[in-house]
């Protein structure tokens, strides 16, 4: 699968996604979209050197309420497409769902939060994923995110914008 191939699957999973959400009533104003650019490697199981690659990921999320302590949580449902790693013909692609807890960090900055999440990859790379992060308000809509993501077989460390509608 390609490069290319990513917002072909992208376009649907986004429709449907935003398809389920309105016959179900959910709030559409709880939606938010997001993109990023990842860094992704692939460890050795046998104690030789990585192999790395860039990719693509875009997700829709959906804000599930907050908590005391500026807490916030939110489902994602995402889907994330590399490039061949080196040396190699072989790229991961899949389709993710995620639950994400974000902590507002006011202590530091009042835009600031610490981003956690744990899910399950139904694509090449299936498994169990689990990653941290930080994220950073630029505004009441957009926000900046950096995060480091572990999957089954790979790692990924990815910079994304979200767009809250």
């Amino acid at each position: 699968m390609t490069r290319l191939m990513l917002p072909t699957l992208l376009l649907p999973t986004l429709f449907c996604a935003a398809t389920a959400v309105q016959a179900d009533g959910m709030d559409t104003s709880k939606l938010y979209l997001g993109g990023s650019l990842s860094y992704n490697t692939i460890d050795s199981p046998f104690g030789g050197s990585s192999a790395d690659a860039g990719g693509l990921q875009g997700l829709v999320g959906y804000d599930m309420g907050s908590i005391d302590g500026g807490i916030h949580t939110s489902m994602e449902l995402g889907i994330s497409q590399t490039d061949d790693f080196d040396n190699t013909d072989e790229s991961i692609s899949g389709l993710w769902i995620a639950a994400v807890v974000e902590k507002d960090l006011p202590e530091i900055n009042p835009e600031l939060s610490l981003i956690g999440r744990v899910g399950i990859d139904v694509g090449d790379d299936d498994g169990i994923l689990t990653g941290v992060g930080v994220g950073y308000r630029l505004n009441s809509q957009l926000q900046v995110r950096g995060e480091f993501v572990n999957k089954d077989a790979s790692n990924q460390y990815l910079a994304s914008l979200v767009i809250h509608l």
